[in-house]
């Protein structure tokens, strides 16, 4: 059965699979290794809410306040956080494989090993979000803020980052084979020691970024030029003056 009403003494059992908490008061509640999977919590608060292993596979988040939640271990597997403010969130090494996250605020989120493959955060706040060891394997973060955001030794192969703000971000050792950044603004971001095989940079800003020991093979950097060895910094092939 879904959409059901629960009462308090169900919410505190938490055992809410497919149950609607539509715009519920949920602050200082626990769920822990709850199940709630499929139920709605759209435009609910769920401020500094404890959701530690629970599985919320298929929940409706949409809108939600969730500013300093814990869903550390946490299954959202296609969960739905459109819209939902999840500033400085406890998020790692929880599984958000096919997650709708776009335009959502995770400004200071910790997703540190994260399964996030195939997750939407276009859109989306990643101001200062720490992302190191997180799988975004073909993840949608076009458009998104990520100004120095860390994504060290982050898998992002395939993934998409048209437009979005990642300047002063890291990704030291990251994995970018076929990304797609065009567009983007990188000024000053690390991809020292990444993995950029095949890459797309057309059009990105990437003044003063660092490109020490990266692997370029088959990059296509801003100009639309291809690289095949490591570089330091990346400028653009200076044109001769015509007579």
């Amino acid at each position: 059965m879904t959409g059901w009403r629960p009462n308090g003494d169900q919410i505190r059992a938490g055992k809410l699979a497919g149950a609607d908490l539509t715009r519920f008061d949920l602050q200082g509640f626990h769920f822990r290794q709850a199940d709630l999977r499929g139920a709605s919590f759209a435009g609910s608060i769920l401020r500094e809410v404890d959701l530690w292993g629970a599985d919320l596979s298929e929940a409706d988040l949409t809108g939600a306040n969730l500013r300093l939640a814990t869903f550390r271990g946490a299954t959202l597997r296609g969960a739905r956080l459109a819209g939902a403010d999840l500033w400085s969130a406890d998020l790692k090494v929880a599984d958000l494989g096919r997650a709708m996250l776009s335009e959502c605020n995770l400004a200071q989120a910790e997703l540190a090993g994260a399964k996030c493959q195939g997750a939407d955060f276009s859109g989306a706040e990643l101001y200062c979000a720490d992302l190191r060891l997180a799988d975004l394997e073909d993840a949608n973060l076009g458009r998104a803020d990520g100004r120095l955001a860390k994504l060290e030794e982050a898998v992002l192969i395939g993934a998409n980052l048209r437009e979005a703000n990642f300047s002063g971000a890291s990704f030291k050792r990251a994995r970018l084979a076929t990304a797609d950044l065009a567009g983007a603004n990188l000024r000053e971001a690390n991809f020292r020691e990444a993995d950029l095989i095949r890459a797309d940079f057309r059009g990105a800003e990437v003044a003063d970024a660092f490109f020490g020991q990266a692997n370029l093979d088959g990059t296509v950097m801003p100009d639309g030029t291809i690289e095949s060895a490591s570089l330091r910094h990346w400028a653009p092939p200076v044109e001769a003056d015509a007579d």
